[in-house]
């Protein structure tokens, strides 16, 4: 079955990114691939980050000449969701504003060898996307490729999926992958050596997540906690935060988590939420197996409902461990929401409502007439202050997205504050 995201082998790329870095240090990158089920998308911001750059495939087959106007329409709309939503979960105000970089890249060239296809297609690109802020701050050229006038750029690099590597506009996709890189501030951030043979060391552990009394141990033997003024408990936590927002582990400081230092972070969250945030019509692992035959009833509300009972989580990450601190930051997260009981019952009757795997039939009509009916419109700033509070239809229909996995969120803060209220 398809992984929520799932991480590509280092021997496998990270050889042919390296050829060409020239004689200094070379990067070592990871790569992972993030499922494309709807389900999976509220998952994917948890690793969405600033410190990356993303590859967004589309087939040119869906924007060639002679592609339907309905593949043209839903190929568009695809490329102009997973922009969106890219640049929406990555930008940061300390970050200036913008968003990670993106490379678009058109599969199927064996099928759509033609120049001035490939040509055709970028201008559509072009004209399609071109004009918003987002484009023009996160997509990045190809400036390598090959066009009916010799060498030229294109806005997506066309490769062909059965000569892969040996392809010459994989091996530049691939080099503007790391010139991307190399333009990133973050990677120049200089730190102390004794923060780097603690993160040696981390890497070295076949540990998921640690307690933060190891990591402080695992810091003390690797050298810090000496420098004058700074204690190592102190100096620990600076590390932790720094590491934290380069996505390199995950730590937070309430009180309910702060012992918690996650050493893989996709590893230790996506992998169990991934079993309750899923299509469960072509997701049947093990773990769903064994709670269908001792939690029949539980799981039966879970897919219908979109309800999990805590037996039935604990049932589900038995093998993870760690289910209370799952449980907490799922809640964090807004991946679920724990439903407040009438009657007062115990913790261990609580139960969590997941928004992302409710249904999507339409509500019956209601009774009542309806007197007004709200838009809500999201944009980035500059977009909504050129609206001027006031935006046609047509222009939120081809400027317009839902980022991704936020309706999910959305729906978590408004059921906790309805409960609360």
């Amino acid at each position: 079955a398809e992984k929520a995201v799932k991480r590509l082998a280092d021997d496998m790329i990270v050889k042919h990114l390296q050829e060409g870095q020239g004689e200094g240090e070379k990067l070592r990158l990871s790569i992972w691939d993030l499922g494309g089920q709807e389900q999976f998308f509220s998952l994917h911001l948890l690793v969405l980050s600033r410190y990356g750059v993303y590859a967004v495939f589309f087939d040119m087959r869906n924007l060639c000449s002679t592609a339907p106007p309905e593949a043209k329409r839903e190929s568009l709309t695809y490329l102009r969701f997973w922009i969106n939503s890219v640049s929406a979960s990555t930008t940061t105000i300390s970050g200036g504003g913008q968003g990670a970089p993106i490379v678009l890249i058109g599969t199927h060239k064996d099928k759509v060898p033609s120049m001035v296809e490939h040509e055709n297609i970028s201008r559509l690109i072009h004209d399609e996307f071109g004009v918003t802020p987002v484009f023009n701050a996160s997509v990045y050229p190809n400036k390598e490729a090959e066009v009916t006038t010799g060498k030229g750029q294109l806005w997506f690099f066309p490769v062909d999926n059965v000569k892969g590597l040996e392809d010459p506009s994989v091996a530049a996709a691939m080099r503007q992958i790391v010139a991307c890189v190399e333009e990133e501030e973050y990677i120049k951030c200089k730190v102390a050596f004794t923060w780097m043979a603690v993160l040696d060391a981390l890497k070295a552990k076949d540990a998921k997540a640690i307690t933060l009394g190891e990591m402080e141990a695992l810091a003390a033997d690797s050298g810090m906690g000496t420098t004058p003024g700074l204690p190592l408990e102190d100096e620990v936590q600076l590390m932790l935060a720094h590491l934290s927002g380069l996505g390199v582990i995950m730590h937070f400081r309430e009180a309910s988590l702060r012992n918690l230092v996650i050493l893989s972070p996709v590893d230790f969250l996506i992998d169990p939420y991934a079993l309750i945030v899923c299509n469960f019509e072509i997701h049947m692992e093990p773990q769903h197996q064994e709670v269908r035959r001792q939690l029949s009833r539980e799981f039966t509300r879970l897919k219908t409902k979109g309800i999990a009972h805590k037996k039935l989580l604990a049932l589900l990450w038995k093998k993870f461990g760690r289910s209370a601190e799952l449980e907490a930051l799922a809640v964090k997260f807004g991946i679920m929401v724990p439903l407040l009981r009438g009657d007062g019952g115990g913790d261990e009757d609580l139960e969590y409502l997941i928004p992302s795997i409710l249904g999507r039939e339409a509500l019956p009509p209601p009774v009542q007439k309806v007197h007004f009916v709200g838009y809500l419109a999201m944009a980035d700033r500059g977009t909504l202050a050129d609206w001027g509070g006031c935006v046609p239809a047509k222009v939120v229909l081809r400027q317009g997205f839902l980022p991704m996995g936020i309706f999910s969120r959305l729906l978590c803060k408004c059921y906790a504050l309805r409960q609360t209220v």
